[in-house]
């Protein structure tokens, strides 16, 4: 047939376009999808039935469990409400009771008498037989019988909630919901309500028809309603609905709940979004229309389900996790040595000449990895003997370089320099030039200071002997233009403090604000204790500054590139890094009146400072 040979052709080509695409795959590509379509989707879909069949069976085991436990509930409900209606058959058909109720008693004596033989015990009874009874009460309009327990004298007013409907009512019979204190505070009761002369117009014992009205109020434990359902393994909400869609009572997370006043059930209000909603009416002629609706939250309904899934997609990355070993073993001699080999040309391009020392192998990987290692060695050998030329004259310059440094630096020794100093000091003392001989002595001893640097760290006293040698060289500098004094107390000259804390701002009030004032300038140095901080202020009364350059100041004592109070902002700049930004640092300057720094430092210093 010529359709087959169409097919034939056809099928020829595409295996032919197949195995062409297939041959210029790598050999990782082609087992990753080996992997993928022999592994990993059979794998992902046959999990994904098993999942779907799962899950509907687990819901429709669910539901099936709710509906029993609906029906537990239907069958408890029935079998409470008959125990009510055949106490109550007894106490309708009793004639001794109805005849001692139409009798009119001379008394208290004679009422009590009569309810100690007989009426206490009748009602007794039925709550001694029937533990769902809570309790009984006959109302009557006889006017001699007395309130006790069990009878009441019948008061419209106060019964008027089901007075008429069971006067009104054909069978006798109703049955509503109530709640009252009860033992453990407020409970809520099914009331089974009868009337004992319902249709009677019969004789008693007597002879005569009664005479009073009669009641018979059965109050039954609204509780034991659910005493049939374990509620910690039940996980939902069930409320019971009244024939007026009312709520009588509702049992959530193990508590029974009596509304009262009772209240519409609203989906809106009682049904969280998200939750499944069960309906079961119940089958009872005296509460037709009754029903109890269940409200499960999503949760609940979709535990074992949540559970069901994790457990499959467990299996199913052990399966995967299982079949990836394997492939990953198989495929390991290739992408192993590949990855070896890649890691080690990358070494090459940044001049890392490292041999290739790993089970090589006689296929063509192992064949590649010898000829690299040939070709790094080749490479080093070549680098290394082209290079070291090179760095021979590198090194000479670099000493060159450094013979050149060290001649310049023992042209400027210090020790020549104190010597040369200490020279021209005893000439002046030999000379009777006192005043030059001190200056010198004050200049030596603020240059060793600076040369000799040693600890970071400092005493205040040593600090401020600096500084008043620094104010000395200044004062005969400036002559009778500065004078100084300086103020330090007692415990706090032993506080330590970064060197070269005080000084520059002495130095900066000495040059920006003594020197271009035309009259005499002084300045003032003070260091004391302040409770946990040592405060330092330098003040003098130069020329200041206005509020706008201040600003200006404050702005830049962080800024690199600003080129003034260079001085003034290195003592900041220190004080911040040493003391974590804990050090307070303040200017006040006003025009013409002066300016003062006051330094606030922590008595502590940081522990990173040795």
């Amino acid at each position: 047939m010529w359709w087959n040979k169409v097919l034939k052709k056809f099928f020829k080509f595409s295996k032919e376009r197949i195995l062409d695409r297939l041959d210029n795959l790598s050999v990782r590509k082609k087992l990753l999808l080996v992997y993928i379509l022999c592994v990993l989707i059979p794998t992902v879909v046959s999990h994904f039935i098993f999942t779907i069949f799962i899950i509907k069976n687990l819901q429709q085991q669910k539901i099936t469990q709710i509906k029993s436990a609906f029906n537990i509930l239907n069958t408890n409900i029935k079998k409470v409400i008959d125990e009510a209606i055949l106490y109550s058959n007894t106490l309708y058909t009793d004639d001794l009771l109805n005849d001692m109720l139409d009798i009119n008693y001379h008394g208290m004596d004679d009422f009590y008498s009569n309810y100690v033989q007989y009426l206490r015990n009748r009602i007794y009874q039925g709550r001694n037989v029937y533990s769902n009874i809570a309790r009984v009460t006959i109302y009557t309009n006889n006017p001699t019988i007395l309130n006790s327990d069990g009878y009441r004298k019948l008061n419209i007013q106060e019964v008027k909630e089901w007075y008429d409907k069971v006067i009104n009512n054909l069978q006798g019979i109703v049955i509503i919901p109530t709640s009252d204190n009860g033992v453990n505070g407020e409970e809520g009761y099914v009331s089974l309500i009868r009337n004992l002369n319902q249709y009677e117009q019969r004789s008693t014992s007597t002879g005569n028809n009664s005479k009073y009205t009669k009641i018979a109020k059965i109050d039954i434990y609204l509780s034991s309603f659910f005493n049939s359902i374990n509620f910690e393994v039940f996980g939902g909400e069930i409320y019971l609905i009244d024939s007026s869609n009312r709520i009588i009572a509702a049992h959530t997370y193990n508590n029974l709940i009596f509304t009262k006043p009772f209240v519409k059930f609203e989906t809106s209000k009682f049904v969280p979004k998200g939750s499944y909603v069960f309906v079961n009416n119940l089958d009872i002629n005296l509460l037709n229309g009754w029903k109890l609706v269940g409200v499960f939250s999503r949760s609940y309904m979709m535990g074992e389900i949540y559970k069901a899934i994790e457990f499959i997609l467990l299996i199913s990355l052990l399966s995967l996790i299982f079949a990836t070993f394997l492939i990953r073993l198989i495929t390991s001699s290739i992408s192993n040595r590949l990855e070896l080999l890649e890691r080690h040309m990358r070494k090459v391009k940044k001049q890392r000449f490292e041999i290739l020392t790993c089970r090589e192998g006689n296929d063509e990987i192992g064949n590649l990895i010898r000829e690299f290692n040939n070709m790094t060695i080749r490479l080093k050998e070549l680098i290394e003997k082209e290079m070291l030329s090179e760095i021979q004259k590198k090194t000479l310059e670099v000493e060159k370089k450094q013979a050149e440094i060290n001649a310049l630096q023992s042209q400027i020794n210090p020790h020549f320099l104190f010597n040369t100093l200490d020279s021209i000091r005893m000439r002046s003392v030999l000379k009777n030039e006192l005043e030059t001989a001190e200056i010198i002595k004050y200049l030596t001893r603020t240059l060793r200071r600076l040369i000799y640097w040693g600890n970071d760290i400092t005493t205040v006293q040593e600090e401020i002997n600096f500084v008043e040698d620094f104010l000395k060289i200044q004062q005969y500098r400036f002559g009778e233009k500065l004078t100084y004094e300086i103020f330090v107390e007692e415990d706090a000259k032993n506080c330590l403090i970064p060197k070269m804390t005080i000084q520059p701002l002495v130095e900066n009030a000495c040059i920006h604000g003594i020197e271009e004032k035309e009259d005499s300038g002084k300045v003032i140095v003070k260091v004391k204790k302040g409770g946990i901080n040592l405060i330092i202020e330098v003040a003098d009364n130069g020329i200041g500054m206005d509020e706008k350059k201040l600003e200006e100041l404050y702005a830049n004592l962080n800024n690199p590139l600003y080129d003034k109070s260079i001085g003034l902002k290195n003592v900041y700049r220190r004080l911040m890094l040493y003391y974590n930004d804990n050090a307070e640092f303040y200017i006040e300057s006003s025009i013409n009146k002066g300016t003062k720094v006051v330094i606030k430092l922590p008595l502590e210093l940081p522990a990173f400072v040795s």
